[in-house]
């Protein structure tokens, strides 16, 4: 079963590239691409449709009733479900190196100095924000994450609008992701979201200067805001094509300085550009590069050999790689655009090339293009597959990370 995962994965993953390639080089060398085109809307959406207030707060309203179903699915009552709630989402997880960083900065020696393989921008906001609220650290990571929760939303409806037939479809499936609960919590979830798609929206704009500032902030975030440059890249390059060369163009390279910035504070805290890369090599992450095919492959023996974990850890991120495939390969037929697919195939390739993957459900939730696939979808019974199943998963998985589960 191990080998046939392995080719399935693999196989998977160069189709994908395979005919990503195809595409690119239909457009860039002149055809007419189709793929530009964006389906017919069934009627025109007016802003007075979508109110950014009404979805900012419907966001910030599913996140909390998920909560408190699940609570009271927990425990049985109502009563208690703040002290539980704060517990779960201030506690759980990384989120003690996060407050530790907001507090004191990175540690240079002891047990913690590991905690220079968690990126800076989250925990430096989160202890600018903590002092205005009088030292309230871990108060100020729930209100910086709702706030940037509830602005993603906001800007993929923005995104989705331009790109997709059924916005409301897109919508939907980014608030039932199941392990969309994450971006409420003391980590990086929700401020990388809004990062990540104000990036892909200002790109699609042709606002360079300003793609490229969002996109170093997205790469001081997490290690997957690198991966901005690659639609920032195909966009500039197709605009190149089409109006000359801009000196602006530049500006697409913000996730490499970004990135670079990381790699100074590694050289400033612990002597080495690459400190990070031993630290996560080690315990307790254990995380090496790899082949995703291989990950995949091991996915399924961590399953059979433990088996109270394989419900919320294993089998869905071992599904879950299959399912975001099928979902960009239907973006393709659907024809989204290619910047967009290049960023979902390489997130998903990231994402599984980790040799220890335990926390893929919360990966994958910044992968957005999965979203506009969903709303590219014309099948109106496929979509409501979608987001039912989404629904029950979503239910589910709430339910056991408030049980106290290992899902991280």
């Amino acid at each position: 079963m191990e080998s046939l995962l392995w080719i399935l994965s693999t196989a998977v993953m160069l189709a994908l590239l395979g005919l990503l390639g195809l595409r690119a080089c239909r457009e860039l060398l002149g055809v007419e691409p189709r793929c530009r085109k964006t389906p017919r809307l069934p009627r025109p959406l007016r802003p007075a449709q979508w109110p950014w207030l009404a979805i900012f707060i419907a966001s910030l309203a599913i996140l909390w009733l998920g909560a408190f179903a699940a609570h009271i699915a927990v425990t049985g009552s109502p009563s208690g479900f703040f002290a539980h709630y704060q517990s779960r989402f201030t506690e759980a997880g990384d989120a003690y190196y996060y407050k530790l960083i907001a507090e004191s900065g990175y540690p240079r020696a002891g047990a913690d100095v590991n905690a220079i393989v968690f990126y800076p921008l989250y925990p430096l906001l989160m202890g600018l924000l903590g002092r205005v609220l009088g030292g309230q650290t871990a108060a100020a990571g729930l209100l910086l994450s709702h706030l940037c929760y509830g602005f993603s939303a906001v800007v993929l409806v923005k995104l989705a609008k331009k790109e997709c037939a059924h916005p409301g479809a897109a919508l939907m499936a980014y608030w039932l992701y199941p392990f969309g609960f994450f971006a409420q919590g003391v980590f990086t979830e929700g401020l990388f979201l809004l990062l990540t798609l104000s990036g892909l929206y200002f790109i699609r704009e042709k606002r360079w200067l300003t793609s490229g500032a969002v996109g170093l902030l997205a790469a001081l975030t997490r290690v997957q805001g690198v991966l901005l440059l690659l639609p920032g890249v195909y966009c500039a390059w197709r605009a190149c094509r089409k109006d000359g060369w801009r000196w602006r163009y530049l500006a697409v390279a913000g996730p490499v300085l970004g990135f670079g910035a990381y790699l100074a504070l590694n050289k400033a805290v612990c002597g080495s550009f690459f400190a990070y890369q031993y630290y996560e090599s080690i315990e307790p992450w254990w995380q090496k590069p790899q082949w995703l095919g291989d990950t995949l492959a091991q996915q399924f023996n961590m399953a059979v050999a433990y088996p109270g974990l394989a419900n919320w850890i294993y089998w869905p991120q071992l599904f879950l790689y299959f399912i975001a495939a099928a979902l960009l390969f239907a973006g393709l037929r659907r024809e989204l655009d290619t910047a967009y697919l290049f960023y979902g195939t390489a997130y998903l390739g990231m994402c599984y090339t980790a040799s220890w993957l335990i926390s893929g459900g919360r990966y994958m939730l910044g992968c957005v293009p999965l979203y506009l696939c969903v709303g590219r979808l014309k099948n109106p019974g496929l979509r409501a597959l979608i987001l039912a199943t989404e629904l029950v998963f979503f239910c589910l998985v709430y339910f056991w990370f408030m049980q106290g589960q290992a899902i991280m």
